[in-house]
């Protein structure tokens, strides 16, 4: 591979997400002047507005999601940096609720986890429970074809072992 493959955030999608977020706000704002009901319009306005506001930050966030290198695998909202090709042994595509993921098997999996902070490592041995592996690459927000990268990821991988 001659050039870095590098992959964003779909704006799309956040703007879908921020949209939607600031809909349900208005209805919460609704909620509490024409009936009165302030505890569900408070919550409405909280959660979605919490919603909204992820949406627009990730709106705006240019930083690159997950690149793609000769030498690995880079996903930022992972946070274990980069992931070798020589680490990776094998590899599946997971998905939950129409979101997809490609689950990782590594040589020395847990260098790879001690690197996240402890609630990440935590949740990543939870992952277990749900049918992924602790290094999953999330691919929600991201358009890329899940099976395309498993390929890529398999046909690297096998590569980087010669």
């Amino acid at each position: 591979m001659t050039e870095n493959l590098i992959y964003y955030n779909s704006r799309k999608r956040h703007a879908l997400l921020t949209l939607g977020g600031l809909a349900f706000v208005a209805m919460g704002i609704f909620m509490i002047v024409t009936k009165g009901n302030w505890g569900m319009g408070l919550i409405t306005i909280v959660f979605f507005g919490a919603c909204a506001a992820v949406g627009g930050w990730q709106f705006f966030d240019t930083r690159p999601r997950l690149q793609i290198t000769d030498e690995g695998i880079l996903d930022r909202t992972l946070g274990v940096g980069i992931i070798l090709w020589t680490d990776i042994t094998g590899a599946y595509v997971q998905s939950v609720n129409r979101e997809n993921f490609v689950c990782l098997y590594v040589r020395d999996e847990q260098a790879y986890v001690s690197r996240l902070p402890p609630l990440k490592r935590k949740l990543a041995g939870a992952n277990a429970a749900l049918g992924f592996t602790p290094l999953s690459i999330n691919l929600s927000g991201v358009d890329l074809n899940p099976e395309q990268l498993l390929e890529y990821i398999l046909k690297q991988s096998a590569a980087a072992q010669l």
